[in-house]
């Protein structure tokens, strides 16, 4: 469902959900001092737009509007961009270093997917209301116990 003529708080009007969606982290509203992109596409920002991404201007002067960014998002940023954002000075937690947690977690839930049929993955990995399955559990402190030993490397 596109959503059309919604009104910001600038005054400014969105015509367009999807196009605002995609590129909201260049709009001039968004300025924050921790930047924590956990989604989006691949290299949304990039050498093209960096500088629109990455400076607000502020009583005539270009100042960062990230002091801290945390990439939760694989490739959000692309490498190019991550150097010149250093390079003004905003502070870099790389994707792959972020992420990890995501990354490991995720992979273990598609092949936990593939590896059981619908009935043992309903019964084995689906919680009931406040029942949740001793193999579910278990399954999710080994997942967990991994996450936390890669975080260590």
């Amino acid at each position: 469902r596109r959503v059309h003529g919604i009104t910001l708080p600038d005054g400014s009007i969105v015509e367009d959900g999807v196009r605002f969606r995609n590129s909201f982290h260049l709009h001039p509203l968004f300025t924050a001092d921790v930047f924590v992109p956990c989604g989006g596409r691949p290299e949304a920002v990039n050498m093209s737009n960096v500088d629109i991404f990455s400076k607000v201007s502020v009583s005539g002067v270009h100042q960062n509007r990230f002091k801290l960014i945390v990439e939760g998002a694989n490739l959000f940023i692309s490498q190019d961009a991550r150097l010149k954002l250093e390079g003004d000075g905003v502070v870099l937690f790389k994707d792959a270093c972020a992420n990890k947690g995501g990354v490991t977690s995720s992979s273990c839930e598609v092949l936990v997917a593939l590896a059981m049929n619908d009935d043992e993955f309903s019964t084995k990995m689906s919680a009931n209301g406040k029942n949740i399955p001793e193999f579910y559990d278990q399954y999710a402190q080994q997942v967990l116990h991994k996450i936390e030993s890669n975080a260590r490397r």
